[in-house]
Order: C-alpha cells, then structure tokens, then sequence
C-alpha cells in the first residue's frame, strides 16, 4: 500500500517510531513471522495467482502475506485457505475498481451512516457509524457498504503495527428493527475472511438493553482475546452503561477528534429530526461541505464537519473519498451489480473449529 502523508498523525507516528513512545495497543498480535514463512505462503498461493490481474497480484504482496499469517497465528495451511479464498473474490469482483455500495449510490444516499472520519493518536484510522441514521438495514447492503468502507481505508492505513482501525459505533436509536443476526454475522465473515488483522477496537455508544442479547451470541463464539476489544461507554449525556465516553475517547484520540466525537453525537440527540431527514455523509463528500445548514442558528453544532475532522479532511484519506464520492455520483444509477457471494458463512470457512480465529479474523 503506498505510504502517504497523513497530517499531524502521520508525523507523530513518524516521531514515536524513532523514540519509541507509540506503541501497539495491547490487543494487537505480537506473533513473530519469519521471511520463509511468508515465502512459504506465497508459493502455497501461486497457483491461484496465475490469471488473476495485475491488481490483485500485487495486492498480494508480503505483507499481505504476513498479515495474513498473523491472523492465523503461523498456521501455515489456515492462512493458505483464507488468502486463497480471498485472492479469488478479489479476483473476481475486483473491490478495488467496484467497491461502491449500490445502495447509497443507487437509491438513496442516506442509505448508510458508516465511515471513516479521522484517525487515532498512533495514526490508526477512525471509523464512525450511527446505527439509527441508517435507512437500510439489510444484511446485504450492509455488507456492500462495509466493502466500501474497508476498501476506501485499504489505501491509506500506515505500516504495521498500525495499520488497523477504531470503529466507533453509536447505538442512538437503536431499535428492534436493528436486531437481525444476519448483518453481524455477515460482516464478521465478510472481515474473518479478507480483511483480517484490522480491526483493533470496536466502541459501542450507549447500547441500549435489548442489545444484550445479541451481544451474548456473538460472544458465545468471538475469542475472549477478542472480545477485550469490545468496549462499552455511555452516551454524551451519561446515558447507557460503561465507562465515560470523554475518558475512552481521551485514551485513543485527540482533543480535537475527541471533541469531533461528542459533537457529532450530541447533534443526533439533540436535533434528532432535522438530522434524520437530512444528514448524509455520502451528500456531503460529494458538495464539499458537510455543514448542516439547518444547524446555523445552534452555536454548538454550526459549525460542526459530519465529513469528519479537519485533520481527515486536509488528509489524502479525505481528499480521496471526496474524490471517489463525486465520481461515483456522476454514475448515480441503480444498475449497480450485486456482489458475488461473498459472504461465506463461518462454518464454511472452519472458523468453528478455532474459536479464537473468529474474531481475530475480524481484526
């Protein structure tokens, strides 16, 4: 992936590499792998390179390869099966040319609230999504969108070790109609089976008690290595339980991106109709202002970016998905095909077999 500038957490993660003074996050595989192991996998998967494109071919490199084996802790013919079912969907529907989400571009843009909008104190890109802002709730659509997500951060995460992301995810909203299985289910075998070793921490925002429920069973097979990185914090008003949402955010982020936080949520509280009817992040990549006019009479939120932090903005991660917004808008069509089928199933990936890939396959 190319090394590009990202701003003021670029630099600090320039700086602290030198002295030392960033570190992994505790959660992260430390799993040491030697060049012949990742020489090992390649070969393993050379066949299934012949043919492919040029593309994916290079997106196969080593440190895909070592990322790879990572996740599967060494385990030389684990990680052999998941890259060569990867290499193959990548082959076939191509995320780098195609990953855009149909839905969002084809039918309504405010089909999905879930995005990147900043970066962490080490540079580790910060994704944010409100589950109530999201107009399509379709296990389908939300994995298309994930794909998008994933892809739009593929080009710019930083070297290993931080080359991961936070996922804040604010459960405002959150309904009965929120609860199908199929949409966590498929996202983790979407993220288990190519997007491996990413994830470092996944934040939820005043989840509601009915959540429980389903939380319990995605526990009943997420490795407890795993489910350390599950964090639970209060709303911006001290509702839900956990811990303060100001001090978790203070542990990972900058004042700035901090404060980015709590206003973006403390706007879908307190306007919550004016931003249900017309908030679109996707809307406002593609005008290049993510101002909410209806918000200029409310000092707190008048100023507020939904496009994400200056930093993201001014960053090549933001100057890209701006650009990839508009162009995509220039198509707006609801012709969009489907994705393959993507979305093996857990079973069919044997991730059952080794309850502690599950999630880190998630990572």
């Amino acid at each position: 992936m190319p090394a590009l500038t990202r701003g003021r957490a670029a630099a600090l993660v320039e700086d602290a590499a030198m002295d030392g003074t960033v570190k992994p996050m505790q959660t992260r595989s430390r799993v040491v792998i030697e060049p012949k192991e990742v020489d090992a996998l390649l070969a393993a998967v050379g066949t299934t390179l012949e043919g492919l494109d040029e593309a994916t071919q290079a997106w196969c490199d080593r440190s895909t390869a070592e990322r790879f084996l990572r996740a599967d802790k060494g385990d030389l013919s684990k990680a052999t099966k998941r890259l060569r079912t990867t290499l193959k969907w990548r082959g076939t529907y191509r995320p780098d040319l195609n990953a855009r989400c149909p839905k969002c571009f084809g039918r309504d843009l405010r089909s999905h609230y879930m995005q990147q909008v900043g970066f962490d104190v080490n540079g580790r890109a910060l994704v944010y999504s409100d589950i109530g802002l999201a107009m399509d709730s379709k296990a389908s659509s939300n994995v298309e969108h994930c794909v998008q997500v994933l892809e739009l951060m593929e080009k710019f995460l930083p070297a290993y070790p931080y080359d991961q992301y936070i996922w804040v995810c604010d459960f405002h909203k959150f309904s009965a109609g929120n609860m199908n299985p199929s949409v966590a289910y498929k996202c983790l075998s979407l993220f288990a089976r190519s997007y491996p070793e990413r994830l470092e921490m996944m934040i939820f925002v005043e989840a509601p008690k009915m959540f429980n429920s389903l939380y319990k069973m995605l526990t009943s097979f997420v490795d407890p290595v795993t489910v350390q990185k599950l964090r639970f914090v209060k709303g911006p008003e001290g509702k839900g339980g956990g811990a303060d949402l100001r001090t978790v955010c203070g542990e990972h982020f900058d004042d700035e991106t901090t404060q980015w936080l709590i206003t973006e949520m403390r706007m879908h509280r307190n306007m919550w109709p004016v931003v249900k009817a017309n908030k679109s992040w996707l809307g406002s990549m593609i005008r290049g202002n993510g101002k909410l006019a209806h918000a200029a009479h409310v000092a707190e939120f008048a100023n507020h970016d939904n496009r994400g932090t200056p930093e993201f903005i001014a960053s090549e991660a933001g100057k890209y998905a701006e650009e990839f917004a508009r162009t995509h808008a220039k198509t707006f069509d609801l012709a969009s095909k489907e994705l393959p089928n993507l979305c093996s199933s857990i079973d069919a990936l044997n991730l059952c077999e080794d309850t502690d890939l599950v999630f880190d396959r998630f990572e």
